[in-house]
């Protein structure tokens, strides 16, 4: 006997002498059943946002600094010189007076068959030359500051173009005191840029 929506029903037994069991769901056996709630599962947190800031800058150590000072130091009495001789008018006397004694400037013009105007104007087409040419060291210098490893490579190729030219100009007169100060500062500069903090800190950048 079962019950019903129209109330009790009698369910005969089989032959075998059992019950006739009950008819199955055919839905399923969870069909019109809410989902399982686990009082024990917590509800899902929002992931925390990724923080995507860029790591600030490794700090730029002393021989970097001191490396470009010295380099641009070395260069800038060039770039003086090379301003001074554009906008200074210039006589043959006082030409010569900075000359060596022994050279007579007049013989030595008229033996390679040039004026003193051409003479001029090749010395400050050359001054003109050195001028930029300090000038853009003096500009590589300083961007290897921001930690390019191309200006470093470009300041020492010039660094050292410079500074041979430096030694071939070299002197025992007071007038090689000028030529050999900057001629050290260069090397200075040049080897406190490829000392092992220097080399560290412009391959991690």
């Amino acid at each position: 006997m079962s019950s019903g929506e129209d109330g009790p029903r009698y369910i005969p037994p089989r032959s075998g002498g059992g019950y006739a069991q009950y008819p199955q769901n055919p839905y399923g056996s969870n069909a019109g059943q809410p989902y399982p709630y686990t009082p024990y599962s917590a509800p899902s947190q929002p992931s925390a946002p990724q923080d995507h800031t860029p790591a600030p800058p490794r700090r730029r150590p002393g021989t970097v600094v001191a490396g470009v000072v010295l380099l641009v130091v070395a260069a800038l009495p060039f770039v003086v010189l090379g301003v001074l001789s554009l906008v200074t008018p210039l006589t043959q006397a006082e030409l010569q007076s900075v000359l060596p004694p022994d050279l007579n400037l007049e013989q030595t013009l008229a033996q390679a068959n040039v004026t003193f105007d051409q003479l001029l104007q090749a010395l400050r087409l050359m001054f003109a030359i050195i001028t930029l040419l300090a000038l853009a060291f003096v500009a590589v210098s300083l961007t290897a500051l921001t930690g390019r490893r191309w200006a470093r490579t470009v300041a020492t190729v010039l660094g050292v173009l410079f500074a041979i030219f430096l030694v071939l100009n070299l002197s025992v007169s007071a007038a090689g005191l000028v030529v050999a100060v900057p001629l050290v500062l260069l090397i200075a500069g040049i080897v406190l840029l490829h000392r092992r903090p220097s080399s560290d800190w412009f391959a991690k950048l």
